[in-house]
């Protein structure tokens, strides 16, 4: 990014030599070293033209320098010699260099961005252990209640946050699309839709469209927030799949759940729909997996619920169809419906929301020396039914996760180092009461009512940014 210009004349070097230099402006007394200008290019001038004494250079009177970690160069992209100064020089100009760090989160997902979207994720998040005294002085502890009447009956599973600031509800067993509007606490519904189990988790399109993700339906559901309209697209034929992710390249992948093994591909730009059938090896079975998560370099992890290998599809890779699989053995994967739902961490991990099983899944896509490496925390109280389903990644950095048929919130703080640690908290209805929730930006956790008739509410008082809420590294189900 470009800085403004200063003023010819403004800054003016008034202590240190080489490469421990201090600029003061002389009109405002505001000063910038050395080290805060690493990276930036600056153009000095030696001849102020209020003044008769000309400084002097190594070369010219004027000079463009790029300013390194060791050296002032003038002329020269890499200084190979010090700026020599004897005089004043002024600062007539800086062109500082574009923060990534800053940027991270809109970056494309991929190998060459890696490190430097998740340095950047690790940023906006305050990983410390929840004990007594951490949270701001301003903030109250977190609460959890109800709101509104909804539906019951499966109602919904999964939702989405739009950049209007609503929470869109995916319609499962209901024949409405719910809308909640965090400004007002207000729910509402629209639309006419199948019913009978027929969507289950949705994706944001970078066009602000919603896509509801087809389970038990021959269609996949389109929603336009800013005319309220569902349309939908023609597969052909029941797939099922639960839960999709934005790859970076701006097509859907439909994570697959169902018993014809597939992969499900819908370009938004032509609202067309494809599927890969991976052969060697070949996806699982029914409810092998169920949800994905994107990784930082552009990868999918799919979230193993059935299945005891962790799926990987690779959106750029010709080899299977892009699919591949990670198969732990020390520890094993449990199967038998272990997890449903993955949150990402902001190290680039991945956490397994615990479904059937008393541990917590984590997948690390560097581990094992790039081949990926699982591992487990226990302490969780399964239930009859489920515990949980889906998790949201909070806005200090620990992981919360949706209560299904558990009669409390589930919460995973990840450490810095080792296995982290779980607790829970509040009390929640139980059976089958939600599926998924959505993170607001005011740091309020909504949770998609299922079984229940009212909205849950989590209150961390502790707000996020709108690009993290809506980021598809986060904003799925």
């Amino acid at each position: 990014m470009s800085l403004p210009a200063l003023v010819p004349t403004n800054y003016v070097l008034t202590s240190g030599a080489n490469s421990a230099l201090t600029w003061t402006n002389a009109l405002t007394m505001n000063t910038i070293n050395y080290s805060s200008m690493v990276g930036s290019t600056i153009s000095t001038t030696t001849l102020a033209a209020n003044r008769s004494q000309p400084s002097t250079l190594q070369s010219a009177a004027f000079q463009v320098s790029t300013l390194t970690t060791s050296t002032l160069g003038v002329g020269v992209t890499s200084g190979a010699y010090p700026l020599d100064i004897r005089g004043t020089a002024y600062l007539s100009s800086i062109q500082a260099p574009v923060d990534l760090l800053a940027q991270g989160l809109n970056l494309l997902p991929s190998t060459i961005n890696y490190s430097t979207i998740v340095t950047s994720m690790t940023k906006m998040v305050n990983r410390v252990t929840p004990v007594s005294g951490t949270l701001p002085f301003w903030a109250s502890g977190a609460t959890y209640g109800t709101i509104g009447t909804t539906p019951g009956v499966d109602a919904y599973h999964g939702g989405i946050l739009v950049p209007d600031g609503r929470v869109i509800f995916t319609p499962l067993n209901t024949t409405s699309i719910g809308i909640f509007n965090p400004a007002t606490n207000a729910y509402t519904t629209t639309g006419t839709t199948p019913g009978a189990y027929a969507y289950m988790g949705s994706v944001l399109l970078p066009d602000g469209r919603v896509v509801f993700v087809p389970y038990n339906t021959s269609t996949i559901g389109l929603f336009n927030p800013a005319t309220n309209a569902y349309t939908t697209v023609s597969m052909g034929s029941v797939i099922g799949y639960s839960g999709g992710v934005v790859l970076p390249d701006g097509r859907v992948m439909l994570s697959p759940t169902g018993a014809t093994l597939s992969i499900g591909i819908f370009t938004p730009s032509t609202n067309a729909f494809t599927f890969i059938t991976p052969s060697s090896p070949a996806l699982p079975g029914l409810d092998a997996y169920w949800g994905s998560v994107l990784l930082p370099d552009g990868r999918v992890v799919l979230v193993p619920s059935k299945a005891t290998t962790i799926g990987i599809f690779n959106p750029t890779s010709g080899t299977n169809g892009g699919y591949s699989v990670v198969t732990p053995s020390s520890p094993a994967l449990p199967g038998s419906y272990a997890y449903i739902g993955g949150v990402l961490l902001p190290d680039g991990r991945v956490v397994f929301v615990p479904y059937n099983t008393n541990t917590i899944g984590i997948f690390d896509p560097a581990g094992n020396s790039g081949a990926g490496a699982y591992s487990t925390v226990a302490g969780v109280t399964t239930a009859s039914g489920g515990a949980f389903r889906g998790g949201v990644l909070l806005p200090d950095g620990r992981v919360l996760f949706v209560p299904y048929n558990g009669t409390s919130i589930g919460i995973y703080n990840p450490a810095l180092s080792g296995a982290g640690s779980y607790t829970t908290t509040g009390t929640t209805p139980g059976g089958g009461a939600f599926g998924g929730g959505v993170l607001l930006p005011d740091g309020r956790v909504v949770f998609v009512p299922g079984n229940t008739t009212s909205i849950g509410l989590f209150t961390t008082n502790l707000p996020s940014s709108n690009s993290r809420c809506l980021h598809p590294f986060f904003n799925k189900y």
